[in-house]
């Protein structure tokens, strides 16, 4: 019989079958002084009392109930003082979610329950959404994990693209980053380094300081989204006013070049669509001057629809001649005058830097002077509505 044996000892393979733990977590455990074995026969060979079975159930349970990290569960295996109430001030510490189930989920079951593919689990946990235990090759979920994942679920079910969502959550775990760690900083050394409290006390401040911190984060974001949703709005709003004035100013420019029947075509389409097979710019045009009258995903969409057609446009001098000049003066206004959520700015000094070009190789009288012109009026209409 294998010494060791006698006295009911366990091997670490056993241990680990017991516990459901790995062998290599367990090896991590002992190195971490977590777990000692009994004694050690050889280099490779140790034996464990059967009391680690429940030692090590209990790491694991304060690892996933309690989120502490191991060196904290070090220091509360030692303690012999470590009361309910030093426990209470480790769990507000470490957000301990006693809803949470403590299970784990293997990455099929995480695809399975939340319907999302393979690829967008391992985008979520590439963009560092979710956290993963993971142990060799194999990787297991949280029920935090889960919800957040449902939660991707939830806006996919609704039409919001998946990316956006990631990018979204993104943006706001960065910023959630920076506040928390600032925050817990803040909050030790001008609230527990100076009053030094007593445990209990201590509880109830962080206690007090994370649902105060809940509630404004909450409101807070309501009322950021009520602003800048109302300056998403004005900035549709002014859009459709602006290609109104622009249309007008472009309609005078034709006509001083002698391009009337494009200058009337023109004035009409502000109140009235262009035919079917007519210019599909003015088209869009029209679509957002007139977009205030119907319904704002509409108007929304229109908006988007246009600008992706005047970003494929080309604006190289070449393509262009003073007989089409028309679709370069409504590329120029378009882009010009785009709400900063569109930036057309880059495609608008294409389009400039075009109808210079075109003016200065124009065989008629389209003086350089009027090309200015209409550009400067164009800038003074966005600089007018803009303040």
């Amino acid at each position: 019989m294998e010494r060791g044996r006698e006295n009911g000892l366990l091997k670490i393979s056993e241990l680990a079958k017991a516990t459901g733990t790995r062998v290599s977590t367990l090896k991590y455990y002992v190195k971490e002084g977590l777990v000692q074995p009994v004694s050690k026969t050889s280099h490779n060979m140790a034996y464990y009392h059967p009391d680690c079975v429940a030692r090590v159930q209990l790491i694991k349970s304060l690892q996933r109930n309690h989120y502490y990290p191991l060196s904290v569960i070090k220091r509360m295996l030692t303690d012999s003082d470590a009361d309910d109430a030093e426990i209470a001030l480790l769990d507000v510490i470490h957000k301990a979610d006693y809803r949470s189930s403590g299970k784990r989920y293997s990455f099929s079951e995480a695809v399975k329950m939340t319907r999302l593919s393979r690829d967008q689990v391992e985008r979520v946990v590439d963009s560092a959404l979710i956290r993963p235990e993971t142990d060799g090759k194999r990787c297991t979920f949280s029920d935090t994990d889960i919800q957040v994942l449902l939660l991707i679920r939830r806006r996919i079910d609704v039409g919001i693209p998946f990316e956006e969502t990631v990018s979204a959550f993104r943006i706001y775990l960065d910023s959630l980053q920076s506040a928390v760690q600032s925050d817990v900083d803040a909050f030790i050394s001008s609230a527990m380094m100076v009053r030094m409290p007593s445990t209990e006390e201590a509880v109830r401040m962080i206690t007090v300081s994370d649902d105060t911190l809940d509630s404004f984060i909450k409101m807070k974001r309501q009322e950021l989204n009520r602003v800048y949703g109302s300056e998403r709005l004005e900035d549709l709003t002014r859009f459709s006013r602006d290609l109104g004035a622009a249309l007008e100013r472009i309609a005078d420019f034709l006509n001083e070049t002698g391009a009337a029947d494009d200058a009337e075509r023109c004035r009409r389409a502000i109140a009235t669509e262009p035919e079917e097979n007519g210019e599909i710019a003015l088209r869009y045009y029209h679509s957002v001057i007139n977009s205030m009258r119907g319904k704002l995903v509409t108007s929304i969409a229109v908006c988007s629809q246009g600008h992706t057609y005047f970003c494929d446009l080309r604006v190289e001098r070449e393509v262009w001649n003073e007989a089409t000049i028309l679709p370069l003066l409504l590329h120029y206004a378009w882009m010009r005058l785009a709400p900063s959520l569109l930036d057309g700015s880059d495609y608008a000094d294409a389009s400039e830097s075009a109808l210079r070009s075109v003016a200065r190789g124009s065989r008629k009288r389209t003086p350089d002077t009027g090309i200015e012109r209409f550009i400067e009026t164009v800038k003074r209409i966005g600089d007018y509505h803009e303040q």
